[in-house]
């Protein structure tokens, strides 16, 4: 499905057909920041909470009289359903667009290869997903992709760290499995698999025992039922899915509850976005998930609390990671102009991006020169675990940022 690094070197002729944005006139005082993204699809829901982060700051600084008489305005490139033609279709309206400035987005495809073509602009790109694709591609040449950086962390903690919760949640007996056995169901994306295979590491080496293993493909999936039935034919202690759509993964979750095993459920991710519970309401209460890169809980942190409410009081609900990070890219790349003063120099913008050491929405953003991936760990980007409780998400780790007690799933309680 997704074009790789020698395809994409050998994409005839596409990058010199592709024209150049034209750089920030000195008389036109509008700065364009585009949101690349799938605005359509089982991704959409994370392209336009971005979108709504990035124009809710972009509001916000224009209402101050912008930076130095620069203005912002943030506009929509959509990939639609991640494809490579389209992708690269919205990568060409980028290369075309007057007083572009910056590109702050989730993700521009689940692969990364887009950043082949972003280099040839040399127009600061912010993402905020898919790290190890990113980083497996910058690592080849950093210098090359000197203008892409991370506000996501290494998602190497997403393929190691759920054993050591699920002891923590044993330990405090909110957690009693008769035996450790465990079911796991990967999604075919280079987002998904790797984690799903780090996972399957991580369990078996703490002496968990499969009973169940399969992939979906990464399609729009409506229907699980015959993959439930097949786990419950032997119910585990836990059951891992890393499908990350939040639509998808609500109507596993839905399902699953028609029935449910006595078995401990996470879902990686996809509960965080605000869909995934509107789609399965109170049926979510109990199921555990967690991100690197999320924001700290507004309990916790001040800053999350504020963009929190400024975001709930402009579109009228919370946001997932997306609204929150794609706010703080914002005022990053605020601050990124105002230090260099000239949105056209992107080579100038680019070195001061690189050198970012500020606190934000999720943490310590300090980037690693080899990777350009926000550094992730103690007095960085934490990882955080979460569990759902009848529509609140209740971080259970780690402690330093929890705001509340794993507890045992209703459906185990009964």
């Amino acid at each position: 499905m997704f074009i790789n690094k020698g395809l994409r070197r050998s994409v005839t002729g596409l990058a010199a057909v592709l024209a150049f944005a034209v750089p920030v006139a000195a008389q036109d005082k509008t700065v364009v920041l585009g949101v690349l993204g799938a605005f359509a699809g089982p991704f959409a829901a994370d392209a336009v909470e971005g979108y709504n982060g990035a124009a809710l700051a972009a509001k916000e600084i224009n209402a101050a009289g912008g930076i130095d008489g620069f203005m912002f305005e943030v506009e929509k490139f959509d990939t639609k359903e991640m494809t490579p033609d389209a992708v690269l279709s919205a990568v060409e309206r980028l290369k075309a667009t007057d007083n572009l400035g910056a590109i702050v987005t989730p993700f521009g495809s689940l692969s990364g290869f887009e950043m082949d073509y972003v280099a040839e602009i040399g127009v600061p790109y912010m993402v905020a997903a898919n790290s190890n694709q990113y980083r497996s591609i910058i690592t080849e040449d950093p210098e090359f992709y000197k203008n892409t950086w991370s506000l996501a962390p290494s998602y190497d903690a997403y393929q190691t760290e759920l054993p050591k919760v699920v002891n923590q949640m044993i330990e405090s007996g909110s957690f009693a499995p008769e035996n450790k056995t465990y079911a796991i169901i990967g999604s075919d994306n280079p987002y998904s698999m790797p984690i799903y295979e780090g996972l399957k590491k991580a369990m078996d080496a703490d002496g968990w025992e499969m009973t169940f293993d399969d992939v979906v493909p990464p399609v729009e999936i409506n229907d699980w039922r015959v993959m439930l039935s097949k786990i419950r034919e032997n119910p585990p202690a836990v059951i891992i899915n890393t499908e990350a759509s939040s639509s998808n993964a609500a109507a596993f979750m839905n399902q699953f509850m028609e029935d449910p095993t006595d078995s401990l459920l996470f879902i990686q991710y996809a509960p965080s976005v605000p869909e995934f519970v509107d789609l399965t309401k109170e049926n979510s209460t109990g199921v555990l998930y967690n991100m690197l890169g999320g924001p700290i809980s507004a309990k916790v942190s001040d800053r999350t609390k504020e963009i929190g409410e400024k975001y709930a009081a402009e579109y009228g609900y919370d946001s997932s990671i997306y609204g929150y990070i794609c706010y703080e890219m914002v005022y990053l790349y605020a601050d990124l102009l105002k230090e260099v003063g000239d949105p056209s120099d992107y080579d100038a913008i680019n070195a001061t991006l690189a050198e970012t050491d500020k606190e934000m929405v999720h943490g310590r953003v300090k980037f690693d020169p080899e990777t350009h991936l926000s550094i992730q760990g103690d007095g960085y980007l934490p990882i955080q675990f979460y569990q759902i409780w009848e529509g609140d998400r209740v971080t259970i780790y780690p402690p330093v940022y929890a705001t509340g007690d794993s507890r045992t799933p209703p459906w185990m309680a009964n």
